[in-house]
């Protein structure tokens, strides 16, 4: 078995969670021109796994060319964190991850990698009883390349043992900075096809069967 360590990203590969992130911004923003907003909406889709706290300074700083201080952008991503997370405990998994993690717990590691806050995270986690299947859950504000490197160093964990699942080009970049192997999970968040030769599964139904040649 080549593989013994699964690293998950959270939103769009473990729970479908991708939209409520999504309509959490215009919530959060809803006093402000919904122009803006939806600009924010499509960055934040062409990047997602990017942590609430770089595209609450990006809204800012990018799309209206105004400073904001660091504890603002705390009181924000607080803010931001109250209007979705009831939601995501509450969101559907995506199809086949929680039979997968419970039918392979003893064949493989897991962790979590997300862009999503770490405390709001773990707490996610743990009232979908699923944060036992899990030796690390890992989040913002460090980035997901950081958490990867630290997961790498912390566990001991080599390389080419290592996969990571995602959604999102973030995912990927971040797996390959730290030299581990991929596969992509089709939320539609980005087309796959333009990242070359590469697995895309449309949930984890089927994981299992691409495993089972490694």
């Amino acid at each position: 078995m080549k593989y013994k360590h699964l690293i998950f990203d959270f939103d769009g590969v473990l729970v479908e969670s991708n939209e409520i992130r999504f309509d959490g911004f215009r919530l959060l923003f809803k006093n402000y021109p919904q122009d803006q907003v939806e600009r924010l909406v499509l960055y934040a889709k062409i990047n997602g796994g990017l942590s609430r706290y770089e595209k609450i300074k990006y809204f800012f700083k990018q799309i209206r060319n105004e400073p904001i201080r660091d504890d603002n952008v705390q009181l924000l991503a607080k803010q931001y964190s109250e209007l979705v997370k009831q939601k995501v405990i509450d969101a559907e998994p995506v199809k086949g991850s929680l039979e997968f993690l419970s039918n392979h717990k003893k064949n493989y590691d897991f962790a979590v990698v997300s862009g999503s806050d770490q405390e709001e995270l773990r707490d996610v986690c743990k009232a979908r009883e699923i944060d036992h299947f899990f030796l690390e859950i890992l989040g913002s504000p460090a980035s997901k390349e950081s958490n990867i490197a630290l997961l790498l160093t912390k566990m001991g964990w080599g390389r080419k043992s290592c996969l990571f699942i995602g959604d999102s080009i973030n995912d990927f970049d971040a797996a390959r900075a730290n030299g581990i192997d991929f596969i992509g999970r089709n939320s539609n968040l980005i087309n796959w096809g333009l990242t070359g030769n590469l697995t895309v599964v449309d949930d984890l139904s089927q994981l299992h069967l691409y495993l089972k040649g490694y």
